[in-house]
């Protein structure tokens, strides 16, 4: 007969095998689950870059969302979508299995490696004089009329070439850029924000998978707190933004635009009177500052840089209309665009500017103490090497390169 310890022992044993293969099942369990769950999102991510490479392979700046079944079985799924944002564009994409989703934006910027120009001067029967410590660095062009060494106020040109790359001839004018992108910034410029709730003075962020914030800025209110993403704010009067603003990822539109000296973010800033901006300001890429003229205008529309400010991204203005004020870009004595310049009319240079990357305008201005001199350019830097390789353009100045991933946002 068994004894009764004997059988308690062997209800112990059973009971431990139990739980343990009970807890080896669970394992097992577990781990199936967790690599269903790598498996799908695997496949999510695969689904996302087929979804990426539609976005890119999109000429449009604007799509309407489009949903693609990618294998026709109705289990894997893509959207995409395409607004546009100031000189750029957003894409907005989502990858479906059943309930799991995966959703990812970006900024979609122009290649522009194929293009080594520094310089492209449009030809109006003036030759460029170069003078002092002045330094050209990449292709160049230039009026039949070429480009010259100069003495300007006693001091020769003191470098051995004029142009360190190729110097070829210019045409009249500028290329144009897109049409449909200068006709949502004006339509944006022209908009009657009265009707839009006011802009609260507080902090606020919105992502780009959400519906664009429209504001109105109230009249005689400073923007100085944070505003981050997917936001608008609109105005029919001067706007300041202060030194303690945080802006990323935000566009203004107003008749004109003061920045404070010190001032440091990431926005597309765009006015159709002028753009000021105070000394030692730093505008991270990808930023825009944007004139754009109208008939009737008073003034000449222009952008004005103050000393020691960096811009990384694009100097842009232009109008269509050709008003006898032509416009103006100011670029105040060490400032440093990371980028390009884009100016249908003048350029004025201060000694100790730096433009990493190129410009393209009817006409260079320097003003010193004695004279203005026109297409003259006197201890400037103009180095199209000097900017970063990933650096990626707008699509408004029609590039047929690639589009790319400039920045990712959320």
């Amino acid at each position: 007969m068994v004894k009764a310890g004997a059988l308690y022992f062997s209800i112990l044993i059973a009971f431990f095998i139990a739980v343990i293969s009970a807890s080896l099942i669970m394992l097992a369990a577990h781990y199936r689950n967790a690599y269903l769950k790598s498996v799908r999102f695997e496949r999510l991510l695969i689904n996302l870059d087929s979804g990426l490479q539609v976005a890119l392979a999109e000429k449009n700046d604007s799509v309407a969302e489009k949903k693609i079944d990618l294998y026709g079985l109705g289990t894997d799924s893509i959207s995409v979508q395409k607004t546009t944002w100031g000189l750029y564009s957003v894409a907005i994409l989502k990858s479906f299995i059943l309930q799991d989703t995966l959703k990812r934006a970006f900024i979609v910027g122009k290649a522009c490696q194929m293009d080594s120009l520094a310089i492209y001067l449009s030809d109006e029967d003036r030759p460029v004089s170069v003078s002092g410590e002045t330094q050209i660095i990449g292709n160049v062009k230039v009026p039949k009329s070429g480009i010259r060494k100069a003495y300007v106020d006693g001091n020769p040109y003191r470098r051995e070439e004029a142009v360190y790359g190729r110097i070829g001839e210019s045409d009249r004018s500028l290329t144009k850029p897109n049409e449909s992108t200068i006709s949502q910034l004006n339509r944006n410029l022209d908009l009657d924000p009265k009707k839009m709730a006011q802009l609260s003075q507080k902090d606020q962020e919105n992502s780009f998978f959400l519906p664009t914030r429209r504001y109105v800025l109230p009249r005689e209110q400073v923007i100085d707190f944070k505003i981050h993403g997917n936001t608008i704010i609109y105005s029919d009067t001067l706007v300041h933004i202060s030194a303690r603003a945080d802006l990323r990822d935000v566009m203004v539109f107003a008749p004109a635009i003061s920045v404070e000296a010190g001032f440091k973010g990431s926005c597309q800033l765009f006015a159709r009177d002028s753009i000021a901006v105070g000394k030692g300001a730093v505008f991270q890429y990808p930023s825009v500052l944007g004139v754009l003229g109208k008939k009737k205008l008073a003034g000449r529309p222009k952008i004005i840089l103050g000393e020691q400010t960096e811009l990384n991204g694009l100097l842009f203005a232009y109008d269509e209309t050709k008003s006898a004020l032509p416009l103006m870009i100011e670029l105040g004595k060490n400032t440093r665009i990371k980028g390009e310049v884009y100016c249908p009319g003048m350029v004025k240079l201060e000694k100790g500017v730096h433009i990493d990357g190129k410009v393209s305008c009817d006409r260079f201005v320097m003003q010193t103490p004695s004279t203005l001199y026109e297409n003259f350019l006197i201890d400037v830097f103009i180095n199209r090497k000097a900017r970063n390789r990933y650096y990626l353009s707008s699509g408004v100045f029609q590039s047929k390169e690639p589009n790319g991933i400039l920045k990712w946002l959320n």
